[in-house]
């Protein structure tokens, strides 16, 4: 057990019950804790706030990610809660978790995504990415925003279990040109679930690459291609039949219309067997609702 005194999420930092049977304990914010693991860190750049001693006197209130990453043990599913406020800019080469990121770490933002409030990741160098690295990392509630033109992926998947979920990423202000937003590179069981992109790419704004890259899934987000001439795909994977998993009910907007692009292309001739495409919803109008998309999109 920790020694910390609200390790295990009870704001007053009083015991919590105990009870035998049951696999986990609900902490503040919904999030569950997972057996085994505990919070590690509370993160705000700003500081403590007004009525907010019971930071202070724990020593659980960190200034960056990286410090609360620090506190966590590898493979046990412990938490850094991301509070409102806090920002964070990258402005170097490689990733702004460093070697901090250990295996089982959730890093989860407390907020609203989309809102300016919200915990934020600005990266504003060619070279600045937010690498996932290390197996069953879990990033969820983030805002993750790219300032300048990028010379690989902004977020970059490459091991198993990885879950980007609930995230606001906001690409599109700047040209990726030929390069991908988020890329899933030989990361089994990838998730990404329920987050709102942004991207402004001639080719995947989230690709899915490598052949060990198997079960993953991208469900229920909302893709925004913001390149203004020759938009490429929302969602697209190698041309291999070794890669496999669910492409489903996402919707996916062109910049201009008449530029439509290739929408959701995991169902390409070669990976149609291994790769479920369901009911992703694609437009390049302004004025019309978007269609159902088997593999290109519909102007």
């Amino acid at each position: 057990m920790s020694l910390f005194a609200n390790a295990y999420g009870n704001f007053l930092s009083t015991a919590l019950p105990y009870y035998q049977a049951m696999p986990g304990i609900v902490t503040p914010y919904g999030t569950l804790l997972k057996p085994g693991g505990r919070i590690a860190a509370y993160v705000r750049s700003t500081g403590a706030q007004d009525g907010e001693d019971h930071f202070a006197s724990s020593g659980m209130l960190v200034s960056t990610i990286n410090a609360g990453l620090a506190r966590c043990r590898a493979s046990q599913n412990d938490i850094v809660y991301v509070l409102p406020g806090h920002t964070e800019t990258f402005a170097a080469t490689g990733s702004i978790f460093g070697t901090s990121l250990v295996a089982g770490a959730q890093i989860i933002g407390v907020g609203s995504p989309g809102a300016t409030n919200n915990p934020t990741i600005n990266l504003t160098h060619a070279g600045a990415s937010v690498a996932l690295s290390s197996a069953n990392v879990t990033l969820s509630g983030l805002n993750i925003v790219g300032g300048v033109a990028t010379a690989t992926a902004s977020i970059v998947a490459s091991a198993a279990g990885v879950s980007i979920a609930g995230c606001f990423i906001n690409l599109g202000g700047f040209a990726l040109g030929a390069n991908v937003g988020v890329l899933a590179s030989s990361a089994p069981n990838f998730s990404f679930v329920g987050n709102h992109y942004v991207a402004d790419s001639t080719t995947f704004m989230l690709n899915v690459a490598g052949a060990t890259s198997t079960n993953f899934q991208i469900v229920g987000n909302m893709f925004r291609q913001a390149q203004g001439t020759s938009g490429g795909s929302f969602v697209g994977g190698a041309d291999t039949a070794l890669i496999s998993g669910v492409c489903g009910f996402n919707a996916g907007k062109t910049a201009t219309a008449g530029t439509p692009g290739t929408g959701f292309d995991l169902d390409a001739a070669n990976i149609i067997a291994t790769v479920l495409n369901l009911e992703n919803y694609c437009t390049d109008n302004v004025a019309t609702a978007g269609v159902i998309a088997t593999g290109a999109i519909f102007s």
